[in-house]
C-alpha cells in the first residue's frame, strides 16, 4: 500500500542558515513567486539606500519683482545650480523656488555630513540668498523639511516617519482643495495623515497622495531629472607681466581664438556672441562684447570682429588677466550665403554676415539691424526691427499673387513701397498743395486705399499716391479721408 505524500509548508522568509528537517521522502518542487508578489507596492518597509538629499528653498524668489514670472525664477535657479555643482554632480531644480542636491557621494570628500551641509549653506550666504535647508534620505522629505523651516540632518530612513510627523500639511504644496478637505477632517499634520488607512486615503484623494507619502518615507525610489548646464567655451590667460598696449593684447588673443574655433568644430556647433573679460589690478573689470551677425565657428570671423572692437578700445589700466567666453552653443546652419562672392571671385574676402559684423563693431550693436515684415496693411505697423539676422536667398519667379497666410490679412506683394519710410507721416502745408495742383507734381499711380486698424483704436483711412516732383524725386503721399489733409509718408530711391 502506497503512502500518501505529506503536505509541506515552506517559510519563504526563513533564514537561509536554518537547518532543514530530515525527511527521506522526496519533496515536490517548490515554485517561489516573484518578489513583486511577495512584497507588494504597498509595503511599508523603507527602501534601503545610500542616497542623501539636500534641499534648499529660496523664499526670496517669491518676493523679488525681478523673479515674479516663471521664466525669471527658472533663470535664477539655473544660475544657482551652477554654483551647487561644486558640491555634487547631481543637482535638480524644483520649481518654483527650490534646489535638490544628491550629496551621499560627497560626504567623504568634505569630511562629514555636518561640514558639507554647512559649506552649501555658506555658499548661498556668499551669493546673498536667504535659504531654508534640510538633509534627508529622500528628496521629498528633505524638501518638506526645508519648506517648513526645519534644519534637520537625517541619515536613517527608518526615522523619517517620526521626524515628519510634526510638519504641517502646507509643506506638501498640495492643491488648496485637498488641504481644505483634510483640515475639515481634523488632519493638519503629516503624522495625522500617516495614521489614516491607506486604502481610504487613496480612494478619497487619489493614488498620487499615497505615492507622495511613500516617496517622502523612502519606501519607493524617486529618480529626478538632473540639471545639465549649457556647454560653453571658457579659457583664461594669465600674463607674466601686465599688458599695457592693445596691439600686444590682440596678438596674445590669437591662440585663445584658435582653441575656441577648434572647440566649436569638434562639437559641430557655432556661437553668435563672444565676450572678452579683461582684469586689472585695481580698476574694475573691462568687458568687451563681440556680437556676430550669424551663428559661426570660423576663426577668421572671430579675429575680424575682435580686431575691430580692440581698435576702438582704450585701456583704463594695465591688464593682468584675460578670459574669453562664448555664448551658448547652437547648431550650425546647413549652408551659408556668400552675398559678395561675385565681387571678389572665389577668394572674395567679405561675406554679408562679416560686413554686418564690421559695421556693428564700428558703429555700435544697435546701429545696424534687420527688418522683419509683419502681416499688416498699415505701413507704419508692417515691419519691426530685429537684431538677429537670418540670411536667405531672394525668391525668384514668385507669383505676383503671393499672399501672407496664417490667419493674417492678405497682402499684395506686388504693390510699390518706398525704400525710405518716415517714422511719422509729415503733414504738408497748404501752399505746397496749391503748387502741386498748379503742375509742380505729377501723380503717377494711385489711389491705393488703405483702411485698417479699427480693432486697436489706431484705425486709418487713407488714399495713397505715387507722385513725381518736377526735380525728379518720387514721393509716397496720401490724403486722409476724414480731414482731407495731405501727408508725406515716404521717399522712393
Amino acid at each position: 500500500m502506497k503512502s500518501r505524500p505529506r503536505a509541506v509548508t515552506a517559510d519563504l522568509f526563513a533564514a537561509a542558515s536554518a537547518p532543514a528537517a530530515a525527511d527521506p521522502a522526496p519533496l515536490q518542487t517548490l515554485v517561489v513567486p516573484p518578489p513583486a508578489a511577495v512584497a507588494p507596492a504597498t509595503s511599508r518597509a523603507p527602501v534601503r539606500t545610500k542616497h542623501l538629499w539636500y534641499a534648499a528653498v529660496f523664499p526670496q524668489l517669491d518676493q523679488e519683482s525681478a523673479a515674479s514670472n516663471a521664466e525669471g525664477r527658472a533663470a535664477v535657479l539655473r544660475r544657482l545650480s551652477l554654483h551647487a555643482q561644486q558640491f555634487t554632480s547631481l543637482v535638480s531644480i524644483e520649481m518654483p523656488n527650490s534646489l535638490l542636491l544628491e550629496i551621499g557621494g560627497s560626504i567623504k570628500l568634505f569630511g562629514s555630513l555636518e561640514a558639507l551641509h554647512a559649506d552649501i549653506d555658506a555658499e548661498w550666504s556668499r551669493l546673498k540668498h536667504d535659504t531654508s535647508s534640510a538633509t534627508a534620505p529622500s528628496a521629498l522629505a528633505a524638501l518638506w523639511f526645508a519648506r517648513a523651516g526645519k534644519r534637520v540632518l537625517i541619515e536613517d530612513p527608518g526615522s523619517l516617519a517620526s521626524k515628519l510627523a510634526d510638519l504641517p500639511l502646507a509643506c506638501t504644496s498640495w492643491d488648496l482643495e485637498r488641504l481644505q478637505t483634510l483640515h475639515a477632517m481634523g488632519v493638519t499634520r503629516v503624522g495625522e495623515l500617516l495614521r489614516l488607512p491607506r486604502a481610504g486615503l487613496a480612494r478619497r484623494f487619489g493614488p498620487a497622495a499615497v505615492l507622495d507619502l511613500d516617496l517622502a518615507l523612502a519606501r519607493q525610489a524617486a529618480p529626478r531629472r538632473a540639471f545639465v548646464p549649457r556647454e560653453r567655451f571658457r579659457e583664461r590667460c594669465d600674463f607674466e607681466t601686465e599688458v599695457e598696449t592693445v596691439a600686444y593684447l590682440e596678438k596674445t588673443l590669437e591662440p585663445l581664438v584658435e582653441r575656441c574655433a577648434r572647440f566649436l568644430r569638434e562639437r559641430q556647433a557655432g556661437v553668435q556672441a563672444l565676450e572678452l573679460r579683461l582684469e586689472h589690478r585695481t580698476h574694475p573689470l573691462t568687458r568687451v562684447h563681440l556680437g556676430l551677425a550669424s551663428t559661426t565657428s570660423e576663426q577668421r570671423r572671430f579675429q575680424d570682429v575682435l580686431a575691430q572692437q580692440l581698435s576702438r578700445l582704450e585701456l583704463a589700466a594695465p591688464i593682468r588677466r584675460m578670459t574669453l567666453l562664448s555664448g551658448p552653443l547652437q547648431p550650425l546652419p546647413a549652408g551659408s550665403l556668400d552675398a559678395f562672392a561675385h565681387l571678389g571671385g572665389a577668394g572674395g574676402r567679405d561675406t554679408a554676415p562679416q560686413l554686418v559684423e564690421r559695421l556693428r563693431a564700428r558703429l555700435g550693436e544697435q546701429a545696424v539691424y534687420g527688418i522683419c515684415p509683419v502681416p499688416e496693411h498699415r505701413p507704419e505697423a508692417a515691419w519691426r526691427r530685429v537684431h538677429e539676422l537670418s540670411w536667405c536667398a531672394s525668391p525668384r519667379g514668385r507669383d505676383a499673387s503671393s499672399r501672407v497666410r496664417g490667419g493674417s490679412p492678405t497682402i499684395d506683394q506686388d504693390l510699390a513701397r518706398p525704400v525710405w519710410l518716415l517714422d511719422e507721416p509729415t503733414k504738408l502745408r497748404d501752399s505746397d498743395v496749391r503748387r502741386w495742383r498748379q503742375g509742380e507734381m505729377i501723380f503717377e499711380e494711385g489711389p491705393e486705399r488703405i483702411e485698417s486698424g479699427w480693432w486697436d483704436g489706431r484705425d486709418v483711412a487713407r488714399d495713397y499716391y505715387i507722385a513725381r516732383r518736377s526735380g525728379g524725386a518720387r514721393l509716397w503721399i496720401f490724403q486722409e479721408r476724414q480731414s482731407k489733409c495731405w501727408y508725406l509718408h515716404g521717399v522712393f530711391a
